[in-house]
């Protein structure tokens, strides 16, 4: 582990091989209209933004090569909640990657996205969930777009998800047994429960549907 430059967190949902994402998703994923770097990544980091739901942006690392880092920036920083780490001091983002995948407290838990086999391979011996880039995107494009249009009011919230949908999209990233979601679910409830502290708003738990 780099002292300096440690994993951010130890139990994100997300751990995303942020130009390895960018590449494979050229089709229908972020543009680039700059051609630059930069702009790969703005556009990467945006495109999750308005995507995902905020309480699992608060959940997703986004990890990039500390070769072309940002000027005048931080090598770790959040953005909209998405946590987004530069692999300075480490050979290539693959190993600051393997760092947040050795060290997650919770590895079925964990879902890491990237194409890259080397990763996928460290994230099955620690039994995370891996997916290929292109189709995590497709897979959270098609859920999360769903999820909006059944928002009439506010489309554009990312609003959070309700209990049946965080269980059903846990289930479709493969963390189907109950003990995991009970334990993902109330860590999401969390969140929301201290962001609504923050807005005033009030604290109890929605009811499920009858």
């Amino acid at each position: 582990m780099n002292r300096s430059n440690p994993p951010a967190h130890n139990a994100p949902l997300f751990l995303i091989d942020g130009y390895n994402l960018w590449w494979n998703t050229g089709e229908f994923g972020p543009d680039n209209d700059d051609g630059t770097l930069q702009g790969a990544r703005d556009s990467l980091t945006n495109w999750l933004i308005t995507t995902l739901p905020t309480n699992l942006r608060k959940k997703t690392v986004i990890v990039f090569d500390a070769k072309n880092p940002p000027p005048n920036r931080r090598f770790l920083f959040d953005r909209s909640s998405i946590t987004i780490h530069f692999a300075v001091g480490y050979p290539d983002a693959d190993t600051l990657m393997e760092e947040y995948i050795r060290i997650h407290h919770a590895p079925r838990n964990l879902t890491v996205v990237t194409s890259d086999h080397r990763i996928q391979r460290a994230a099955k011996r620690k039994r995370a969930t891996a997916m290929d880039a292109d189709r995590w995107a497709r897979q959270i494009q098609h859920q999360f777009q769903n999820a909006d249009d059944n928002q009439t009011n506010n489309a554009k919230s990312n609003p959070a998800l309700s209990d049946h949908e965080v269980i059903g999209w846990m289930k479709g990233f493969g963390i189907d047994s109950q003990q995991e979601a009970s334990q993902l679910e109330q860590e999401i409830e969390q969140q929301l429960k201290l962001e609504r502290q923050q807005c005033g708003q009030p604290t109890g738990k929605p009811r499920r549907p009858q």
